[in-house]
């Protein structure tokens, strides 16, 4: 008999996260682009020139204890430069995929009053005719395929518990040479709804 409980837990714990929780969500946000280069952003000295729409559909894939899911994401973007004269080629209309697998927690103290949860994710992403935003000698480069690094803050929106405010930091980038060796990057403070079903 304990063995049997024993393993009715373990069976439960790995079926997924909260009980309550949907394992599924569909997340649409937006926001100002820059392609500075990302020490110079966190610097203050970013120049905000374009805008994008994305909409990321993810899914929980394991619960790994102690608040901790691992989850995988597919998204779609949509960007759109206000002027193509601050691009070297390209217009700055450009469209990207990208499917990336991160962790996200949702323990946190105010849990019962209002869900929240920190995600962070990570994989490849793909553009469609990118822009290039510096000459070629200064690290510039038009690379289609590159690393994507999302950070997502999501909060419920009471009284329902399907519908989060969701705050999300999408950051592209070769990182330091593993896909690439130049800087053409793409930075995106965004904000969105998210919806769990």
């Amino acid at each position: 008999m304990r063995k049997v409980t024993v393993l009715a837990l373990l069976l439960v714990t790995l079926s997924g996260g909260a009980a309550s929780a949907s394992p599924w969500s569909v997340t649409v946000y937006g926001g100002p682009v820059t392609y500075t280069i990302f020490t110079q952003t966190i610097n203050g000295k970013a120049r905000f020139n374009s805008g994008m729409l994305g909409i990321a559909l993810d899914r929980r894939l394991a619960y790994l204890g102690w608040g901790w899911n691992l989850v995988g994401e597919a998204q779609f973007q949509q960007f759109a430069a206000r002027d193509s004269k601050d691009f070297i080629e390209g217009s700055g209309n450009y469209s990207a995929i990208a499917l990336g697998i991160g962790v996200e927690y949702h323990h946190f103290p105010w849990e019962k009053s209002l869900p929240t949860a920190l995600s962070v994710f990570m994989g490849p992403s793909y553009s469609f005719n990118p822009p290039l935003a510096y000459q070629r000698i200064y690290w510039g480069s038009r690379k289609s395929l590159l690393n994507y690094l999302g950070i997502e803050f999501a909060f419920a929106i009471p009284p329902r518990r399907d519908l989060d405010a969701v705050f999300r930091i999408y950051h592209r980038s070769g990182v330091w040479g593993i896909y690439t060796n130049d800087a053409q990057e793409a930075s995106v403070i965004g904000f969105g709804l998210r919806y769990r079903f």
